[in-house]
């Protein structure tokens, strides 16, 4: 897939605007436009801004590989994830603001892991007892 029709797919499953997505990246609205109409191609580093506002990987963003595009959460969570690693990697961030978001995280973490368990040992007794 072409690198200007696959950032518009992107966009559109990720419900952006042209305008919101060149905010995101840092670049103006008009770059951005060149970008989807195969006008121009961004830099390296605003191809990684780009792919964390799009919410996947910057290698999958650039590759021509076919593979089908992340699921709507997880680009979601790539999106999440790339913003966290930009504050902890020296972001406006104070540092007992870091570690009450990475708590948050890590019990958000084992609550989801325990749900997606009983759920399993759920289907696994219906399954049995069928």
């Amino acid at each position: 897939m072409e690198f200007c029709r696959k950032i518009r797919l992107l966009r559109h499953e990720a419900g952006l605007t042209q305008r919101q997505v060149a905010e995101k990246i840092g670049v103006t609205y008009r770059t951005y436009q060149n970008y989807e109409a195969g006008a121009s191609l961004p830099s390296g580093s605003v191809a990684s801004k780009l792919a964390a506002a799009l919410g996947v990987s910057a290698d999958t963003l650039l590759r021509g590989s076919e593979t089908p595009p992340p699921k709507k959460a997880d680009r979601r969570l790539n999106a999440l994830l790339a913003e966290m690693q930009a504050l902890f990697a020296g972001g406006k961030l104070r540092e007992e603001d870091k570690e009450y978001v990475l708590e948050a995280l890590t019990e958000a973490y084992w609550q989801s892991k325990g749900r997606n368990q009983s759920r399993d040992k759920a289907g696994e007794k219906e399954k049995h007892d069928a």
